[in-house]
């Protein structure tokens, strides 16, 4: 047995208690905050339309073959709309989203790698949740191809990677070094509602460990020393 896991998670646990690395008081650091590109294009989002029940949609999510589809096909704005509206969406008149997150600081931000959005050319976008709009960053390189983002480039046959980052300083502020663990614990959330809504959607997507780090960085243009890519998805119609 590995017995250096079971060391790491008692590190991280003990660091709830003594807060260590943590910079401000818990009760001085802003909840529900999100980045924004005010000076970029914003794509408006439909509001979601989305009609399914729970029962079957994980049945079909457990059958289904995941990330296999047509990557060429355009995913319509309706269908983002409901997709990161439900999933991810922020709850009228409160700071709260539609998942949990430790001490309401929502590390987690959302970016979309698309080759194939209706009306857009293919670019990188982040999702604003407080205005529910896709922000357009930026044209992907010229020649890009998504199987570039894959460490085997034929597990990325796709139209979008939709990724999860999380901006450390958000939650360690208030947590220390258990802002590692809460991180990953609210993108494993944030990952079961799009695969759900995704699923009752009938797209095909699944989650995808095996991206290449750096490529993700520079394509974002984020600091790996204050934002990472901690989990990704593979999504198309």
């Amino acid at each position: 047995m590995n017995f250096f896991l079971p060391h790491l998670l008692r590190k991280l646990r003990d660091a709830r208690l003594t807060r260590r690395g943590a910079t401000h008081h818990p009760h001085s650091v802003a909840t529900g905050i999100h980045k924004a590109y005010p000076r970029m294009k914003s794509v408006v989002l439909p509001a979601p339309a989305l009609e399914a029940d729970l029962s079957e949609t994980l049945l079909r999510r457990h059958s289904v073959a995941s990330g296999i589809g047509e990557p060429d096909t355009e995913i319509r704005l309706q269908e983002l709309g409901t997709l990161l509206g439900l999933a991810l969406g922020k709850r009228e008149g409160s700071r709260t989203r539609n998942y949990p997150s430790g001490g309401a600081l929502y590390p987690i931000e959302t970016y979309l790698v698309a080759n194939a959005i209706e009306s857009e050319v293919p670019g990188i976008f982040h999702y604003n949740p407080s205005g529910h709009v896709l922000e357009r960053l930026w044209d992907l390189p010229p020649a890009f191809s998504m199987q570039e983002l894959a460490r085997r480039p034929d597990d990325l046959r796709i139209s979008t990677l939709l990724v999860f980052t999380s901006v450390w300083e958000r939650s360690s502020a208030k947590y220390g070094d258990l802002a590692f663990l809460h991180a990953l614990l609210e993108a494993g959330h944030m990952s079961e509602n799009i695969l759900l809504v995704g699923t009752a959607l009938g797209l095909h997507m699944r989650p995808y460990a095996g991206f290449n780090d750096a490529l993700l960085a520079r394509l974002l243009d984020i600091r790996e020393e204050e934002e990472q890519a901690v989990h990704t998805i593979a999504l198309c119609k």
